[in-house]
């Protein structure tokens, strides 16, 4: 039964404060003059399925219907229209993706096609790119907590992406493409929303806005944008049993905090100089998992404060110059993880009792990327360069019980190089391109591990050689079809010798340096235009298989430590449609997946120690399916746009990495929205998990349940004056 009687008051309050912002909101941008020149609703060439053009492949710009892999693009205009907030808003219009773990609003896992089987240990299964450099430190998985405010577009590659991302892209990759300021006039943009979340007795709010300036015209500009989200709690507390009346109510709140600048030098005409600096913080009361979704509460919490803090900066440069027939690029970073975490109180019964856990620690990040590419006309086609690395993270770990107290810390650093080429030549008058990659990776990674006072180091140099072939075949001007397979791997996790005996003493094979895990990929797919170019298809089919998938191990002694536990393999098939409809303004969007996933050729013992991990085991984290369907509209009024948008997401039935919750159940997700603009002015009205779904989407154990927030009504006004 959902808590009722809770702040009664102030949330009727709330929704009239929301229709009350609503109607004021209709009648801001009905009395706005139209001093944009083109209304965001209108669709222009660029935003044409056939037309998006990504970058992803490093090889200069590209129409993505055209891109012989399988890629996704989001523009800034999809991703508002379609409601996408946060990196689990993205992953929801992914085929294959799924959150694979969710502590705080600050701490997401997310995989693809499998990669979260082994679990959130170890480096990334994904590569997750600012602009044209990896966001991401060694031995952490976890997404970066971006704002979509000021996002161009978001480019996403599923499947391996060893040789032009290297290490941490076995599943994919995502990157964000942030926006430039103009050099030719200023532009202004902003935003504000106020919102009502069930079981919350405060509202939500958001505030963002950027402005670009040029500062001498065609040579250099600045755009500095920023915002802050406030997104109310409506977790309640319970120091002992969840009866009576809550310690704390309302008490999971977020503040999440962005600002970035971006400074564009032109000198010359082949020229170009970009310069980003970005800093943002999350900022958690409590946790988002709790020991019950719905009703949502946290039992046994004494006065212990939960929280989840997330901080960083991030300097980014990339230069370029285009030579006759060939670009160069080189993109620097440095990304500085201020110290942060989250702590929790839990019960774990006798005789442990309650205590608390806190993680943290801090990191940083220094990256180069240099590369050339062909951009001429011709018929042959390359990319290639070299990349460095000198990372170095830190994590701190505290478990205090009344019959417990341990504590420690890994400081894990690693400096490693790459080298990259990919080439390709177009055949039969560029009908048939063949296309090979390859990408050799050599580390040089240690570690440092205290546990209550004792110093233990190891080390390990692990090197790999990735590769790519693809061949595409255009037979018309609205088909093509293309093969793709290749191959992906991470470096090994780092452990104590300690934890590497007792794991041995258990019968399973491991040392203080687990072997890399690795994949190959075989897909093939097919893009194309039916009934007159107006219903767009992407399909693509794969057959992937891990080696050597890095895992954690509950060893017999009580000791947490890692091994190789074996093999996996997963098949599948990604849909993408869009549909023009003859209904004038009506779209409708689908994307899916449906696959089969197993464990294979699981280390004997380890699957006695652990069975769920047994030979054809279901992988972890891997949904035999996921389905979202768009229908958009719009309209053209007077002089006003109206336009809708709803969605419905589904997500099957997926095994969960901790054992005391065996599975997660299937769970849908519903949203819609209408709006009406005039020129550079709209308001919308938006509506956030219909049907109040409240999962759990994702779990930590028995009393670490995550879901999706729950049903959330809204209003959104936003001008944009560029």
């Amino acid at each position: 039964m959902r808590k009722t009687s809770f702040h009664a008051g102030s949330r009727s309050a709330l929704w009239r404060g929301v229709s009350l912002a609503a109607l004021a909101g209709l009648s801001f941008a009905a009395s706005g003059p139209a001093l944009a020149q083109q209304a965001q609703g209108e669709t222009t060439e660029s935003e044409k399925l056939d037309e998006v053009v990504v970058t992803a492949l490093k090889g200069g710009s590209q129409v993505i219907a055209r891109a012989p892999v399988a890629i996704q693009a989001f523009s800034d205009k999809v991703l508002t229209e379609r409601g996408v907030r946060d990196g689990a808003d993205l992953i929801q219009m992914i085929p294959g993706a799924s959150q694979a773990q969710e502590i705080g609003a600050g701490y997401r896992i997310f995989s693809f096609r499998g990669s979260g089987a082994g679990g959130p240990v170890g480096d990334g299964m994904i590569g997750y790119y600012l602009d044209d450099t990896p966001f991401g430190v060694p031995n952490n998985q976890a997404a970066p907590p971006l704002q979509y405010f000021d996002i161009e577009r978001v480019e996403v590659l599923r499947g391996p992406q060893g040789t032009l991302y290297g290490s941490g892209s076995m599943g994919g990759a995502i990157i964000y493409r942030t926006k430039s300021p103009s050099l030719s006039r200023m532009g202004f943009t902003a935003e504000s929303e106020l919102s009502g979340t069930r079981d919350a007795g405060d509202p939500n709010y958001r505030v963002a806005g950027a402005v670009s300036i040029p500062i001498i015209e065609d040579k250099l500009g600045l755009r500095v944008s920023g915002g802050y989200d406030k997104r109310a709690g409506y977790n309640d507390i319970y120091q002992g049993a969840p009866t009576g009346t809550p310690y704390k109510t309302d008490a999971n709140g977020v503040v999440a905090k962005n600002l970035q600048a971006v400074l564009l030098w032109k000198p010359t005409d082949r020229s170009t100089v970009r310069l980003r600096a970005w800093r943002f913080s999350t900022d958690q009361d409590y946790l988002n998992v709790m020991n019950s979704v719905d009703p949502p509460y946290a039992a046994y919490q004494g006065t212990v404060s939960g929280y989840d803090r997330r901080r960083a900066n991030y300097y980014s440069g990339t230069i370029t110059h285009e030579f006759d027939g060939l670009t160069l690029t080189n993109a620097t970073s440095y990304q500085k993880s201020l110290p942060g975490g989250f702590g929790v109180a839990l019960n774990l019964g006798a005789p442990l009792g309650i205590g608390t856990l806190i993680n943290g620690g801090d990191a940083h990040s220094f990256v180069n990327e240099f590369r050339l590419a062909t951009s001429g006309d011709g018929p042959l086609h390359w990319v290639g360069g070299a990349f460095y690395q000198k990372a170095r993270g830190l994590y701190t770990f505290s478990l205090d019980f009344p019959s417990l107290k341990l504590g420690g810390s890994t400081i894990t650093r690693t400096e490693n190089a790459s080298v990259f080429s990919e080439i390709s030549y177009d055949l039969m008058d560029g009908k048939l391109v063949p296309l090979f990659g390859l990408r050799y990776f050599k580390d040089d990674r240690s570690s440092e591990s205290v546990t209550n006072g004792e110093l233990i180091t190891s080390q390990a140099k692990p090197d790999a050689l990735t590769w790519r072939a693809n061949l595409a075949y255009y037979p018309t001007d609205k088909w093509m079809l293309f093969f793709n397979a290749g191959t992906g791997f991470r470096s090994g996790i780092l452990q104590s010798q300690a934890q590497a005996n007792a794991v041995i003493a258990d019968g399973v094979p491991t040392s203080i340096s687990l072997t890399p895990d690795k994949l190959r990929n075989i897909e093939i797919g097919a893009k194309g235009k039916l009934f007159d170019d107006r219903l767009h298809l992407s399909i693509s089919a794969y057959d992937i298989k891990y080696t050597n998938l890095q895992s954690a191990f509950n060893t017999s002694i009580g000791l947490s430590a890692f091994a190789n536990l074996g093999d996996a393999k997963t098949k599948g098939i990604d849909i993408e449609a869009s549909w023009d409809t003859p209904v004038k303004g009506l779209n409708l969007t689908l994307i899916g997946n449906v696959n089969t996933s197993e464990f294979t050729n699981v280390i004997p013992a380890f699957a006695a120690a652990n069975p769920r991990n047994g030979d054809g085991e279901d992988l972890f984290n891997t949904p035999p399916y996921n389905w979202r369907l768009d229908v958009n509209y719009q309209k053209s009024v007077g002089l006003y746009d109206v336009f809708a948008n709803a969605s419905a997401t589904a997500v099957g039935r997926a095994r969960n990495s901790d054992a005391t919750v065996n599975t997660l159940d299937p769970y849908q997700l519903y949203r819609a929205s209408v709006g009406v603009r005039k020129g550079a002015y709209e308001v919308k009205l938006f509506g956030e998990n219909l049907s109040d779904e409240r999962g759990p989407t994702a779990a930590n154990g028995p009393t670490l349940l995550a879901g999706p927030r729950p049903r959330t009504i809204g209003v959104n006004l936003s001008l944009d004056f560029n």
